[in-house]
């Protein structure tokens, strides 16, 4: 995936359930790569190597205690 397509898949789920996507999305997309990009790095000073960071256990937790 490029940095591009993935900056498409977080504004189209920042926007969700609506489909036009405003500048605020956009915006909040950025913000949340960025975010993303420093727990990378925090990870990388704390010495985790970042192609063992697996979210997916993480993020099922969060959508459970949503209700998904």
């Amino acid at each position: 995936m490029t940095y591009d397509e993935l900056y498409e898949h977080i504004t189209h789920h920042v926007a969700y359930p609506n489909t036009t996507i405003t500048k605020n999305d956009k915006l909040r997309a950025c913000l949340i790569l960025g975010d993303f990009m420093e727990f990378i790095l925090d990870c990388q000073d704390e010495g985790v190597d970042v192609n063992e960071i697996d979210v997916t256990y993480f993020v099922d937790e969060k959508l459970v205690e949503l209700g998904k």
